[in-house]
């Protein structure tokens, strides 16, 4: 990270956060990139740096921009921000990501946004989403933008909130991003043979327009659920299936910001997927996900203690470290990040540090944003870091649920059966259209059993289907078209 590069003056610059040391080591090192925002970087598994951007460039490890790695997000801001004022890309938190292409060593997909700005009236539209392609096998392993810019959504989209999820396969990734101001997602399917399934899904609320921009959108650890903050907003929760890549179900968690309405809000969950952080300017808060009431488990777990130099040192972007420990950006442009240090732990044994991370020069406003790289397949999930507490906590998993729906896509008539070892009391199959509306629920008594469901008064398109447990655990869920 960092900004405003100077040779000659080495309180400002690029700053290095290397978790290959313990802790991590935070050290100063010069590059001719500056960052605001926009920031995103890859290792390979042994925790060597291949490449990053700042949204303008894609530079290798030698902080040399790799060929072909200029002009990333073409268009009038790229010029305002990159070339005049030479500032690094404003595309926001969370605005790009780097994916490695299943099945293949060595070569990435960079997904960013590009913003376009407007004059009359003054506004900001983030509307192309983009993938570049890297392969780090070319010049001798220096690496090659080899696709540059490539445009696979042309929308207007939110700000930043580009979220990833490895498939139910462990190995594919699941690709989220919401429309501006939207319930509406757009999910992209990621394989080895680059974007190959794109569909749009409306769920849940609409979030306040006043707090565009300032929120963040992270899944847990184990890929089940989306949490997305919007200032005005409750926590949106979102589950969702890894295998069909849909969201399932939805809820929200009203929560209590205090005096901090005006401020950002950023999330993050524990390794262990128990505990929701919500950093709110001057006020860090911890939720149990595991209570019954979890508003009510609303505690405070830090207060910023007044720290200033120059800019106050509160809590903004959150990120889940690899060594299992939660890293909260400091302010806008500040030379800190605080430390969560055992955020699997209750109250204020969670152990929060502030400025537990210091940096020599500006941090550029930008923390890079990670998906949970290690996630495996369903039946063998793994843990997402390497721990320095207990992350054995999952809720156990017992029996195989099979849920089979036919003909798809279908005309008159679908048909589910399903066998659901563990089921106690009746499950629910219950579908919705495309906006979310409940077109058909049936209750399903026993273990096993097969159902039909007549579709010959539906409109034509992508429908949604969810299994529920007696308990409302979902048990299967998937997409189907009718013709």
């Amino acid at each position: 990270m960092g900004d405003d590069n100077q040779l000659i003056d080495t309180t400002h610059g690029g700053g290095l956060l290397d978790f290959n040391f313990n802790p991590p080591k935070a050290s100063y090192r010069y590059r001719d990139h500056n960052m605001y925002t926009t920031n995103s970087s890859v290792c390979d598994s042994a925790g060597n740096l291949l490449f990053y951007t700042n949204g303008c460039v894609i530079a290798g490890a030698d902080d040399a921009i790799l060929e072909n790695g200029e002009g990333i997000n073409p268009g009038n801001a790229h010029t305002l921000w990159c070339d005049q004022y030479n500032d690094g890309y404003a595309g926001g938190p969370a605005n790009s990501l780097i994916l490695p292409v299943p099945d293949s060593s060595g070569v990435y997909y960079l997904f960013h946004k590009r913003f376009t700005l407007l004059f009359n009236p003054t506004d900001a539209i983030r509307d192309k989403f983009y993938y570049t392609k890297v392969d780090m096998h070319q010049n001798s392993g220096k690496g090659k933008v080899v696709e540059k810019n490539a445009v696979f959504m042309s929308d207007t989209l939110a700000r930043g909130e580009i979220a990833a999820v490895k498939h139910a396969n462990g190995k594919d990734w699941w690709l989220v991003t919401p429309r501006r101001n939207s319930n509406q997602f757009y999910i992209f399917k990621f394989t080895s043979q680059g974007v190959v399934d794109t569909f749009q899904q409306t769920i849940g609320i609409l979030p306040n327009p006043e707090g565009e921009g300032f929120g963040q959108m992270v899944f847990s650890p184990d890929g089940s659920k989306l949490y997305r903050t919007y200032r005005y907003n409750p926590v949106m929760v979102y589950s969702f299936d890894r295998e069909a890549g849909v969201f399932t179900q939805f809820d929200t968690i009203p929560f209590n910001y205090g005096d901090q309405l005006i401020g950002e809000i950023g999330c993050a969950i524990s390794p262990n997927n128990r505990y929701l952080y919500l950093s709110c300017r001057k006020l860090l808060f911890q939720m149990d996900l595991w209570a019954s009431d979890i508003s009510s488990s609303q505690i405070t777990v830090a207060e910023w203690d007044g720290f200033a130099n120059p800019f106050p040192t509160m809590f903004w972007q959150c990120q889940l470290g690899p060594d299992c420990k939660i890293y909260v950006m400091a302010g806008g442009d500040t030379r800190y990040y605080h430390v969560i240090h055992n955020p699997d732990e209750p109250g204020l044994t969670c152990n929060v540090e502030q400025r537990g991370v210091k940096f020599q020069t500006p941090t550029g406003a930008s923390m890079p944003s990670f998906p949970n790289y290690r996630l495996g397949p369903l039946d063998n999930p793994g843990v997402p870091c390497t721990a320095t507490v207990s992350v054995n906590n999952f809720p156990p998993v017992s029996g195989k649920n099979t849920v089979q729906v036919w003909p798809n896509p279908a005309t008159d008539e679908l048909t589910l059966s399903y066998s659901l070892p563990q089921a106690r009391g009746e499950s629910r199959l219950i579908l919705t259209d495309l906006y979310g509306r409940v077109v058909h629920e049936t209750r399903l008594q026993g273990a096993s059993g097969r159902v039909a469901v007549r579709t010959d008064g539906w409109a034509a398109g992508v429908y949604f289907w969810v299994l529920l447990a007696a308990d409302s655990r979902q048990v299967g869920a998937g997409r189907v078209v009718k013709q």
